[in-house]
């Protein structure tokens, strides 16, 4: 609010209550006094107590100290880190816990700025705030984490950052690549160094597996143990860098071909999840006749129990879809005492991939 006119006792204790109203997004109330009330403001307020008053008005500077906290605080994750290198600092922010707890300190340090500025009080903290939302963005980007959201910020800071984001050519995306589409093998093309296209494929695989485990359990699951057991090969210096590029390059072409290897086996997307958990139970050779017919014969009674609609929400189709399964898991090769769990997990997998 601008205060250009005098205003006292119910007027001006009214005008700052409007102002301090808050709301998602709106933390506090800045009033430009270009009058002077606020040098006489015990004064104008004279009819009411002190005790109504206390704390309706602050100046800026009682803010200045909450900031300088704040700035401290957000730029202690890079205190032993050479700031021009900012691969480094991105790399301070891979651990979830740690992304976690920065944030937590950015949106702090950036909500006592985006209250400064653009008073001159603020300047010697702008080039730390540019820095860490450069940093920021490149987490974000990296380690693909969609709680590193800058909406909550300040119009002010949102706009500083952006202006250095764009000056400095920091890639601003808005959603993940897709690890599956050939934007990400460009993507790849333009990573500095060997060590940036495993980090930018790493984190792109747990993305990936995040997102789809509750779509093919087995597969995704069985991806994850290879790829911790990759990066902790290489944390043991068992392996190169190059080597390691080498075999996530070979994970990612690996998850590419899902659907044709489904089909290379006579399997549709939806139904090789369950050829996998029929696989990861019954793993001999001898078995694959039985498992193929079984995968076949459980998604038939899954596509005819489903074309209810809204079936997942009806107990009564899923306990008759439940019932023909586990008849069906009877006279097959599945180990009885592994019925009632296996009914469960190819249930799970139902909801997902027949879901109307």
């Amino acid at each position: 609010m601008y205060l250009d006119k005098p205003l006292k006792e119910h007027n001006l204790l009214q005008a700052i209550a409007r102002t301090n109203r808050t709301y998602e997004g709106k933390t506090y109330g800045l009033i430009v006094d270009y009058f002077g009330v606020s040098k006489f403001l015990e004064k104008a307020l004279a009819i009411f107590s002190k005790q109504d008053i206390q704390g309706a008005l602050l100046p800026i500077e009682s803010e200045l100290p909450k900031l300088k906290q704040a700035h401290r605080k957000a730029m202690s994750f890079f205190d032993y880190i050479n700031r021009s290198d900012a691969d480094a600092c991105v790399q301070v922010l891979e651990p979830e816990d740690v992304r976690h707890e920065f944030e937590k300190a950015f949106k702090e340090f950036s909500k006592r700025m985006d209250m400064i500025l653009p008073n001159p009080e603020a300047s010697p903290y702008v080039e730390d705030l540019k820095f860490l939302g450069k940093v920021r963005q490149m987490a974000k980007t990296l380690y693909r984490d969609e709680q590193m959201d800058i909406s909550e910020c300040g119009e002010k800071v949102k706009q500083l950052i952006a202006e250095h984001l764009y000056a400095e050519s920091v890639e601003v995306i808005h959603e993940p690549i897709d690890i599956l589409s050939n934007k990400f093998d460009e993507r790849l093309e333009k990573a500095p160094s060997k060590e940036a296209q495993a980090a930018e494929m790493e984190h792109a695989i747990r993305h990936e597996i995040k997102v789809k485990l509750e779509e093919n359990p087995v597969y995704y699951t069985s991806l994850r143990e290879k790829l911790e057991q990759l990066i902790e090969a290489r944390r043991k210096k068992m392996m190169d860098i190059a080597e390691l590029v080498e075999k996530l390059r070979s994970m990612v072409n690996d998850m590419r071909n899902v659907n044709q290897q489904a089909q290379n086996l006579g399997f549709t997307r939806e139904q090789y999840p369950f050829y996998q958990l029929f696989q990861q139970i019954l793993p001999d050779e001898e078995h694959k006749d039985a498992i193929d017919a079984l995968t076949h014969l459980v998604t038939d009674i899954i596509a005819e129990e489903s074309q209810v609609i809204d079936w997942v929400n009806k107990e009564d189709v899923k306990r008759e879809m439940r019932k023909k399964i586990k008849k069906q898991l009877r006279a097959s090769v599945i180990p009885k005492d592994q019925l009632e769990n296996i009914t469960q997990q190819i249930m799970s997998l139902a909801m997902v991939h027949y879901k109307r």
